[in-house]
């Protein structure tokens, strides 16, 4: 449709899939605190605030593998190309706490700064363990 090409190994558009996870996780950051229990569309109601901090691994760890998988076609050294996706991921892992000490309701706190950065390390490490055991091969190339 707009010539975009989001599916093809060698396009530079999927650049587009770490920005789209990054503004749900604003979306999810920007909810607010106060008055879940009388807010039943909210998904913090449902899920207890310790388990919220460990959701903060898998969600980090899928944003370095996908700023991992998406850069693949922008920074070709897979060293540069590991530092810049932890750098961009524990970098916005920053900023939304930040963000969300000003939403009502929500606080930011180091435990989840620390959550956020071992995801990321997670996801890093998946990421390149599936590279490893495909051989070299991308997660998208078969």
């Amino acid at each position: 449709m707009l010539g975009l090409d989001f599916n093809a190994g060698n396009s530079r558009a999927c650049i587009v899939w770490p920005l789209l996870y990054m503004a749900g996780i604003f979306w999810l950051s920007s909810i607010s605190g106060q008055g879940t229990a009388n807010n039943g569309l909210s998904p913090l109601v449902w899920i207890s605030p310790n388990f919220q901090n460990l959701l903060h691994l898998p969600l980090y760890g899928g944003l370095a593998w996908l700023w991992l998988w998406s850069l693949r076609d922008w920074v070709f050294n897979a060293v540069c190309r590991t530092r810049s996706a932890l750098i961009v991921t524990m970098g916005y892992g920053l900023l939304d706490e930040w963000h969300q000490s000003f939403v009502p309701g929500r606080y930011s706190s180091l435990t989840d700064v620390s959550f956020n950065f071992i995801g990321a390390i997670m996801g890093v490490l998946a990421y390149n363990a599936w590279v490893s055991v495909n051989k070299g091969r991308e997660p998208d190339e078969e």
